[in-house]
Order: structure tokens, then C-alpha cells, then sequence
């Protein structure tokens, strides 16, 4: 009875260790299945990543051939400045591509395309340079009336004797001019090229729909104009307001400015710090035959989407702009102007 007894409980335990081990075993199975499950995901997120960074790799050496191959032959083109225009197009094109490619891109890769893209732009504006030197602007018979701070008139020729160069090769509509009113009407401004550089402490308001706008080393200024057809440059501009509207703008070198942008592209920083952006809202009789004549799209405004050429991060937003608060926005800009005018002791407009 003692040996059934035993038998029995010997019997018993032996089926139990059997269990345990088979227990084991499908457990060391399912935890291999597991291993194998992640290492074939890890495998395919490596296939994805290279088939993403290969295909990236291709498409910005095909778009840079492309830039390449048109700057080697635009000397021999027809029309160079369209050409340039559609090359700078394709140019911020490939900025954005590789702007939102950075998440699967490492730091090296990063560097070599964006050094890749900086020698193309250098090579457009040497390029520019050289086949489209600049001209002097024709308003050879075209006054304003300013009064000077010891109240006397003058008569002051827009772009007779008050063009300026730099470097040999730019020539300006207007320069260094401080505490002053600089209006010019639409009867010289419709359709045409307005440079001007070295500005301190303006206003500068052109009427009408001008074709391309350059400002430089402006200082306390105030710029505010109707639509431009094509673009505007702003370089080396500090504690300044423009109010614009463009096709597309390029803000370059400057800080503490305040940009009031109707632009149908998208607007683009490059070096710049402490910019901020409101809409467009210059209203007056008139704009919308301007934006008719300059063929700006009146339902398409991309104010609030500025591309920084020196943030390639993309899940952090650009430190260099924000929006303007609304408390801090201008609504009233003639009120805004006349303030201007007195605490700098500018001359008085003309409408």
C-alpha cells in the first residue's frame, strides 16, 4: 500500500516537472518568435530609412544637376533675367526639400547639401552680376518737395544726381538720406525697379504698383507701398516696419523688424533675428486695380509661413520669427505716419 502510495506521488511529480519544462520551452519560443518579429521590423525600418535617404539622395542631385545645367547656360539665353527668376525659384524649392527631409538625415548629409545649395546661390549672383549689371533708375524729371529741419524747401530729383554705386557694380534710386519723407507716385513707380540703401530714421511710401523693390541698411525706417509685382530684398535693414505685398520676399541680415506681408509664395529669413510678421493691411483707394495690374493673387496670402534658411529643424519652430502680437500691431498707418513725421521732424506728405 506504502509502494501504490509512493508510486503514486512519484508519478504526480513527474508529470508536473514536465509540465514546467514544456512551459519553458513554449516560453523561450514565443520570446524567439518575438526576437525575430523585432529584428525582421528593425531590418525593414533600416531598408526604409536607406530606401528614404537613397531616394532623397537622388531627387536633390537631380534638381541640383538641373540648377547647375541652367547656370551653364544662361549666358546664352534670350531672356537671362526670366532665367534667373525660374533658377531662384528652383533654388528655394530644393531649400524646402531638404528642410523637410532633416528627420531621417544625419548632421553630415545635412551639411554637404546645404553647402551644395550655398554655392549655387553664390554662383546666381555672380552670375547676375555679371550678365545683368544694374541700371540706373530713369526718373530724370520726377520731383518731391521735402522741408528740411530749418524749414527750408527743396527740390530733391529722384535718380539725378542721387544715385549712389557699391562695389562698381550697384546703382541705387536713392541714398543716404536721414530724416526724411521719400514719396514717389504711382506715375514713376507703376511697373518699375526701386533700389535705395542707406537710410536712416524715413518713410518711404510709394504709390502705385512698382515691379521690384531693394532695400539695404535701412535704420528706423519706414517703408509702405502697394503691391509689388515680383519681389522684394530686404538686406541689412534693423528696428525697420514694411509694409509689402509680393510675389516673394527675401529678408537677408537684418533684425528687430516688423513685416506686414501680403506675399503669394512664401517669404524667406536668412541671418536674421527678432523678425515678426502681420498681414498685410494697407488699405487705400485703388488696391485692387493694383493688385489687378501687378497679378498678385488677392485670395492667396502666405504672411504667417516664412521658410529660415538658417533652422533646418522640423519639429521645432524657428526661434528667428514669430507672429506680432495684436496689441503691438498698427491698424491706422496715416495716424502712424504723422507721428513718424513729428518725432523725427520729416517733411509733410503729399497725397
Amino acid at each position: 500500500m506504502a509502494d501504490i502510495v509512493d508510486h503514486s506521488d512519484h508519478g504526480s511529480s513527474g508529470f508536473s516537472g514536465r509540465e514546467k519544462i514544456t512551459e519553458i520551452l513554449n516560453r523561450r519560443h514565443k520570446e524567439r518568435e518575438i526576437q525575430i518579429q523585432a529584428a525582421k521590423l528593425e531590418r525593414q525600418k533600416d531598408a526604409d530609412e536607406t530606401e528614404a535617404i537613397q531616394y532623397f539622395e537622388d531627387c536633390f542631385e537631380q534638381k541640383l544637376k538641373l540648377i547647375r545645367g541652367r547656370l551653364e547656360t544662361v549666358q546664352g539665353s534670350d531672356s537671362k533675367a526670366r532665367v534667373f527668376a525660374e533658377v531662384q525659384n528652383e533654388i528655394y524649392d530644393l531649400q524646402r526639400y531638404l528642410s523637410t527631409s532633416t528627420f531621417f538625415l544625419n548632421e553630415y548629409k545635412i551639411k554637404i547639401c546645404q553647402n551644395a545649395i550655398n554655392d549655387v546661390c553664390k554662383k546666381l549672383d555672380a552670375l547676375k552680376n555679371e550678365l545683368i549689371p544694374k541700371k540706373k533708375f530713369g526718373f530724370k524729371s520726377k520731383k518731391t518737395v521735402k522741408i528740411n529741419q530749418d524749414g527750408k524747401d527743396t527740390a530733391d530729383k529722384i535718380g539725378a544726381g542721387a544715385n549712389c554705386e557699391e562695389g562698381d557694380r550697384m546703382k541705387w534710386t536713392f541714398s543716404d538720406r536721414k530724416n526724411e519723407l521719400i514719396v514717389l507716385p504711382r506715375a514713376v513707380v507703376d511697373d518699375q525697379t526701386v533700389t535705395a540703401t542707406n537710410l536712416t530714421d524715413c518713410i518711404v511710401r510709394l504709390e502705385g504698383h512698382s515691379g521690384s523693390l531693394q532695400f539695404s541698411k535701412l535704420q528706423n525706417c519706414l517703408v509702405i507701398c502697394g503691391p509689388t509685382s515680383r519681389s522684394i530684398f530686404l538686406d541689412d535693414c534693423s528696428n525697420c516696419k514694411f509694409v509689402v505685398a509680393c510675389q516673394q520676399l527675401r529678408c537677408h541680415r537684418s533684425k528687430n523688424c516688423e513685416l506686414y506681408l501680403k506675399v503669394t509664395s512664401r517669404a524667406i529669413i536668412e541671418d536674421c533675428n527678432q523678425i515678426k510678421v502681420a498681414e498685410y493691411n494697407n488699405f487705400y483707394d485703388g488696391l485692387q486695380d493694383d493688385l489687378v495690374r501687378s497679378g498678385l493673387d488677392s485670395d492667396v496670402n502666405n504672411w504667417n509661413e516664412l521658410d529660415d534658411f538658417n533652422w533646418l529643424a522640423t519639429d521645432k519652430p524657428s526661434p528667428n520669427w514669430s507672429i506680432l502680437d495684436p496689441d503691438q500691431t498698427v491698424s491706422d498707418w496715416n495716424s502712424y505716419q504723422k507721428q513718424f513725421q513729428l518725432t523725427y521732424a520729416l517733411c509733410e506728405t503729399f497725397e
